[in-house]
């Protein structure tokens, strides 16, 4: 069997199926439940994409470099429920039992993790499937073997479906993203632009130097929106792309998956 990669949006997976109990009135039912529902949805995934290998990425608990680097990111996002927060080492003692690696990182977001992995899975010719909501992993798609799966949308993305999507390639996606922002992490865009906007002007040129390079190209109206804005797009671009060259010091045969635990 080929040799394939299953990453998992650790917290993404489990506060989407947390806040899905909210009816639970006790703290302790709900987290138990919300436990079984992640063991649940793993058999699935397992089941469905055969993986030879998987990896749960969680977050750091310390602030990471986009933190340092701008200190209001992702100021005003819904902090996790206290109950949830202390029971996150039971949830990677749970995934671990069932022989499903677990990975952390000090001051890296599992973001930076998965795309790292994902990666350098794609130029040694190993397939990875990401499993996340996160549309900002899609940036990824520009990598042969690489693809994301929304649990709860039962929807895949590849290449195709995210340039549909935006209207740019995904190499153009942080540039675009750069403009537009990303209110989910608190990243301002260019005010005025939004996405059709961001879509039309990434469609002259490639990237936001070739754009910033001449702006009278633009009709009137894109040039005022956009004059004086160059350094602010680099730096949201630099927020939005994920990094790929993180050390995270483990191989991928250390993500192998015990021949009992393979679905």
């Amino acid at each position: 069997m080929a040799n394939r990669l299953l990453l998992i949006d650790g917290l993404n997976l489990i506060r989407r199926l947390h806040a899905a109990l909210e009816s639970e009135s006790d703290p302790e039912r709900r987290i138990e439940r919300t436990q079984n529902l992640c063991i649940d949805a793993m058999v699935k995934l397992m089941d469905q994409f055969s993986p030879s290998h998987v990896a749960i990425v969680f977050d750091s608990p310390e602030k990471t470099w986009r933190h340092q680097v701008y200190p209001e990111y992702k100021l005003g996002r819904v902090p996790m429920d206290d109950s949830l927060l202390e029971a996150m080492p039971d949830f990677a003692k749970a995934f671990r039992f069932n022989g499903w690696a677990c990975i952390r990182l000090a001051g890296w977001e599992a973001d930076d993790v998965i795309a790292t992995l994902a990666y350098k899975a794609s130029v040694h010719g190993v397939g990875a499937m990401i499993i996340s909501t996160d549309k900002g992993y899609t940036q990824l798609l520009k990598h042969p073997n690489i693809l994301q799966y929304d649990y709860f949308a039962k929807q895949g993305y590849d290449r195709m479906w995210a340039e549909n999507k935006y209207g740019v390639s995904c190499e153009a996606l942080p540039d675009y993203w750069a403009m537009v922002g990303d209110t989910t992490n608190h990243i301002p865009g260019v005010k005025g632009v939004g996405p059709k906007s961001a879509a039309q002007i990434l469609a002259q040129q490639p990237d936001l130097e070739s754009v910033f390079a001449d702006l009278s190209v633009y009709p009137t109206k894109f040039q005022k929106l956009l004059e004086g804005q160059l350094e602010h797009c680099v730096f949201a671009r630099s927020m939005v792309t994920l990094r790929t060259d993180v050390d995270v010091g483990v191989r991928l045969s250390q993500f192998a998956i015990p021949p009992a635990s393979k679905a």
